[in-house]
């Protein structure tokens, strides 16, 4: 598979992941036990979120000897902000699990856990939600040729 298709998948994947990481929120904000149907959209957001981060790191080593000098020199600014979106992607991934896992096996008792549970998928989203718009930002600077 090329490059920029690779890359471009990322980034839908990636934006798809921030709009399920919002649902999980929503649904868990009151603290409720999950339904089939819940625990499906849980699983779900964490593992679109996990393959957001798998294509990046797939496509990270091509992006250092490929893109990353010529994003230097373009923008110096749009090359520190990708090693930032990075390093946000991190805390969103991170979040999504915590929060994923949280959920998943929490006891139908545990309203607070479940709660907990929300807030955390709503910082991985907004979280994410930053992360994708540094990507946009930065692919409108440079990117795969």
């Amino acid at each position: 598979m090329s490059l920029p298709l690779l890359e471009r998948l990322h980034g839908h994947v990636a934006v798809l992941a921030v709009a399920l990481l919002f649902h999980p929120a929503l649904l868990l904000w009151r603290g409720q036990p999950l339904s089939r149907g819940g625990t499906w959209a849980v699983a779900l957001s964490v593992v679109i979120t996990l393959a957001a981060f798998v294509l990046g790191l797939v496509i990270y080593p091509d992006y250092r000897e490929l893109v990353r000098h010529d994003l230097t020199l373009a923008s110096p600014t749009a090359a520190l902000l990708f090693e930032t979106k990075e390093h946000l992607a991190w805390g969103a991934l991170s979040g999504g699990l915590a929060a994923g896992t949280a959920a998943l096996v929490a006891p139908r008792t545990a309203s607070s856990i479940r709660r907990l549970a929300a807030r955390t998928f709503l910082a991985a989203a907004l979280t994410g939600l930053v992360v994708a718009g540094l990507g946009i930002h930065i692919a409108s600077v440079h990117t795969f040729r």
